[in-house]
């Protein structure tokens, strides 16, 4: 249905306003209601046809409104805002060859599990549970008894160096023992045996010789 005809239905002028439109739907939708013409068979058309043409011109008018609305703002925006030249046009682009995928170099490395030394060698854990214990006995001061347990290790580890490390540590801490007891001549005996066991570390060596040149000098007292 186009405008002009609804415009015709409803009896209104082109430039009617919408609340024009709605006295004259309102008008004709009493006159063609079918309640109200139950012995008319044509009021049901007519009654939908006066609805049709009342919708689209409701809605026409609202939309036009709207289109004023934002051609008012876009004028108010244009005149507040400087022009701005439109964008030039997207230069053509050529269609550029298409390049080869660059070999992807694909490296399988093997992945080895690790194993926990101490656990998968029963003799290494042996070694590490007497050091510990050996380093017990020198904090509770049982110096005869951690000789006796580093001596047996040092025969089962000849030539472990923590093993050496620590019997000559017992040797020394034993020896000082024996100084200040006065028992001068074990005492020279441990240092000896002492430096003998590790003559390579040099921090334990020179407290060794201290000890040793103070044992002299307490033997000549």
């Amino acid at each position: 249905m186009h405008l002009s005809e609804c415009y015709r239905l409803l009896g209104v002028p082109r430039n009617a306003t919408l609340d024009d439109i709605k006295v004259a739907y309102r008008r004709l939708a009493r006159k063609y209601h079918p309640d109200v013409n139950q012995n008319d068979p044509t009021a049901t058309d007519k009654f939908r046809l006066v609805q049709e043409a009342y919708k689209m011109l409701k809605d026409s008018d609202t939309e036009d409104l709207t289109k004023d609305l934002f051609a008012k703002k876009s004028a108010t925006n244009a005149a507040r805002s400087p022009s701005t030249p439109p964008p030039p046009p997207p230069k053509a682009t050529v269609p550029s060859k298409p390049q080869p995928h660059p070999k992807i170099k694909i490296e399988v490395k093997q992945v080895n599990n690790q194993v926990d030394p101490i656990n998968s060698d029963p003799e290494l854990k042996l070694k590490l549970d007497m050091l510990r214990r050996v380093q017990d006995l020198l904090k509770q001061k049982k110096y005869v008894v951690a000789i006796a347990v580093v001596e047996g290790m040092s025969e089962r580890f000849p030539n472990s160096p923590e093993v050496i490390h620590w019997k000559a540590v017992t040797y020394h801490r034993w020896s000082s023992e024996l100084i200040l007891a006065g028992k001068l001549r074990e005492a020279e005996i441990y240092l000896n045996k002492a430096l003998n066991t590790d003559p390579k570390n040099r921090e334990l060596s020179f407290e060794v010789k201290r000890d040793l040149e103070r044992v002299q000098k307490l033997k000549n007292v």
